[in-house]
């Protein structure tokens, strides 16, 4: 058998074909393989901040439009984020492009190698309505008192808490406004929360847990006598308690949910709801003049201590520098950028308004972002 010049050519490209073929494809396989193990945690990393971000946004923004449509006397209906399944799918593709035979037939024509990798992704979110007894229970009743003191214990901007979440100190009053008979702010209940925190800045007064059942916390007064003796004694006469005869000794004055303490040595502390810093921010949204001349709005009395310096401001163009706005009747409201007490008190609304739906809808199914990667 005689095998030609050609023959033994034809035979020579074809294992040469085959062998291109297979490094080809197993670069191919090594690609695929590789690019799916970095964009796996690629996609975790960016996917996980866009949602978080977009579910932070948005809940800001339904809160502020809840608050402003009901400045308008209109109903509102909140939505709680019950569930996020984020299935991102990634598909690649590639083809090879080989000549056989007389290099003029494909010359200049045909590309060696070209691959391809798709990107889909299909979120699904689940929202449900904040709704039920449980949630109204939540939103109506008192701030818990142990919440409150713990939060007092940690964040250092004692005198703005104190005058935005409690309601009276041992008959000190502080109403969210001034109905008659209190055309004017209490004098005494604002020198009770400078004193405070003076004494608590000063490491004299500290709040500590009580080991007795009906009593969570006490405030002690300790290591007074040097500097802050005429400090302690005027706190202690606007709380309406008697003061010690010894001041080398520790003062413990436990703290009790009551509107006052007349019938035991303490100090009876009674707060606000979440629905109370609701109406707080309400009254504070600025009402275009169109409008109030108009009656679209419910009109409120001059605003006590908790409210005071809170602006949710209105404009007809959309603002610039906003840490959260929204657009209702033609007009924006907003919370500038730079008012960081209306944000501090936008911000806490936030905490006991989420603890209020933490029982209303099914926490089983929390928030999950899932994202599987396949070919």
């Amino acid at each position: 058998m005689n095998i030609t010049r050609s023959d033994r050519s034809m035979r020579l490209s074809g294992k040469i074909l085959k062998q291109i073929i297979s490094l080809t494809a197993l670069g191919l396989i090594l690609v695929v393989f590789s690019g799916c193990s970095r964009v796996g945690p690629t996609s975790i990393s960016m996917g996980r901040a866009a949602y978080n971000e977009a579910i932070n946004k948005t809940e800001d923004e339904q809160l502020l439009l809840a608050i402003v449509k009901e400045r308008y006397g209109e109903t509102s209906t909140l939505l709680a984020v019950n569930s996020i399944a984020a299935n991102v799918r990634f598909k690649s593709s590639a083809t090879v492009d080989i000549g056989y035979g007389s290099s003029v037939n494909y010359e200049k024509n045909l590309v060696p190698f070209s691959a391809g990798l798709a990107y889909e992704e299909n979120p699904t979110i689940t929202y449900m309505p904040v709704q039920g007894e449980h949630y109204i229970r939540q939103l109506l009743s008192p701030i818990p008192l142990d919440l409150f003191l713990m939060a007092i214990r940690t964040i250092g901007n004692t005198d703005d808490l104190f005058t935005l979440l409690v309601d009276r100190v041992n008959g000190l009053q502080n109403p969210v406004f001034l109905y008659e008979p209190f055309p004017k702010r209490d004098q005494q209940f604002i020198r009770f929360i400078k004193l405070f925190k003076v004494l608590h800045q000063a490491g004299v007064l500290y709040l500590v847990h009580d080991q007795k059942e009906e009593i969570e916390f006490d405030f002690v007064l300790n290591n007074y006598q040097k500097s802050y003796v005429k400090q302690v004694f005027e706190f202690l006469e606007l709380l309406d308690l008697p003061t010690p005869l010894d001041v080398s000794k520790e003062i413990i004055l436990p703290v009790y949910f009551a509107i006052n303490s007349q019938n035991s040595w303490g100090v009876g502390i009674s707060t606000r709801s979440t629905w109370d810093l609701i109406e707080i921010l309400r009254a504070a949204v600025e009402i275009p003049k169109e409008h109030a001349l108009a009656g679209l709005d419910i009109k409120y009395p001059p605003m006590g201590l908790p409210g005071e310096g809170l602006r949710i401001v209105s404009s007809k163009e959309k603002p610039e520098l906003i840490s959260t706005a929204v657009k209702y009747e033609g007009h924006w409201f907003y919370i500038p950028r730079t008012d960081q007490q209306t944000k501090a008190v936008f911000r806490l609304l936030r905490i006991f308004w989420s603890m209020s739906i933490s029982g209303s809808v099914n926490q089983n199914a929390a928030p999950v972002l899932t994202i599987p990667v396949s070919q």
